[in-house]
């Protein structure tokens, strides 16, 4: 499947087997997703910082990828130098939760910041999440 494209063909992949982990590492300072920005006439328009660095992301896997098709977990490592990404298969987990996770602890933080228990989020190091 080409890089950057949905599989959206007709055919399912092949399920991969149980315990199936899959790491890659994006060279180069880790960016934040930055807000969608408005042009004057407003046209709603994604940073350039941004495009570039997810096209650095998809870069950095390669061809032969595993799909998952499943649930799964996920440990990210940034440092100043590189992003390190460790995916695994969670096959059995069930959650009714149907948001994105990253969704979920972003409002929260917000919300603790808000609430004035921390003066910025970005005060946040480390975060463990799991929707179940």
């Amino acid at each position: 499947m080409p890089k950057g494209k949905s599989n959206t063909s007709s055919s399912t992949p092949e399920p991969l087997p149980q315990g199936t982990e899959f790491t890659f590492v994006v060279q180069g300072r880790p960016t934040p997703k930055g807000r969608p920005r408005m042009t004057r006439r407003g046209r709603v328009y994604t940073p350039q910082t941004t495009l570039e660095a997810e096209d650095a992301i998809v870069a950095a896997i390669p061809d032969d990828a595993p799909i998952f098709n499943c649930a799964v977990q996920m440990e990210i490592t940034f440092t100043k130098d590189s992003t390190s990404v460790t995916i695994r298969d969670a096959p059995d987990w069930v959650t009714n939760l149907r948001g994105d996770i990253d969704n979920y602890v972003k409002l929260l933080m917000d919300g603790i910041q808000k609430a004035g228990i921390i003066p910025n989020d970005k005060q946040v190091v480390h975060v463990d999440a799991v929707k179940i």
